[in-house]
């Protein structure tokens, strides 16, 4: 699976109108052949208020064949020219990942997301060892992934997504898994790997 990322930060006082632009933006992908769009939230630490849009392909054809469609889309030219007219938020991206490890879960509404500068020759051995993690997330609700990027400002920077139904659900898991002495033992082996310098959590809004 391939994922793009939009970023948004939105100007005071305008944060509703850019989430309303970002819920016209998301169908307006879905018509033009994303697979799925999901919006969501900054609650807390890197980027903390931001909001997020990522789409999901099938390849780096089925994103480029998307992309080129929605150049041909009077919906979002329109949409682009009254974001431009009346800015209402600072977007970055869109950027392009590759998921290395697990397979996402749709009906998931919140993520704890920790973001590793990573070389790239230690990309399979990370992917290997995030592929470990569900099996100390064993009787949480919890799934995790590994993405990888495939087109982004910074190469060398890989994300594991914690995801779960709430935060509330990452937080139990956290306190009874996170802390635990085979957990930690696994972060320090990561550490020789890559350098863990952000992490954030965020909810899903419709």
């Amino acid at each position: 699976m391939f994922g793009s990322r939009r970023v948004l930060k939105p100007h005071s006082g305008k944060t509703e109108l850019a989430k309303e632009r970002l819920r016209k933006a998301s169908k307006i992908m879905v018509n033009n052949g994303a697979n799925a769009v999901d919006l969501t939230q900054v609650l807390g630490g890197y980027g903390a208020e931001t909001l997020h849009m990522y789409s999901f392909f099938n390849s780096v054809e089925h994103a480029f064949q998307v992309s080129a469609s929605l150049q041909n889309d009077k919906a979002w030219s329109n949409l682009m020219a009254e974001r431009e007219a009346a800015p209402a938020a600072d977007m970055t991206g869109p950027e392009l990942a590759r998921v290395v490890a697990g397979e996402g879960n749709p009906d998931h509404n919140a993520a704890m997301v920790r973001e590793y500068v990573l070389p790239r020759k230690n990309l399979a051995e990370a992917a290997a060892m995030v592929s470990t993690v569900p099996d100390m997330l064993a009787g949480h609700d919890v799934n995790v992934t590994m993405w990888a990027p495939v087109i982004a400002e910074d190469m060398k920077r890989a994300q594991v997504v914690y995801s779960a139904p709430d935060m509330v659900a990452i937080g139990k898991a956290i306190d009874e898994v996170g802390i635990s002495a085979e957990f930690q033992e696994m972060l320090v082996k990561a550490s020789n790997l890559g350098t863990l310098d952000r992490a954030c959590g965020m909810v899903r809004f419709e």
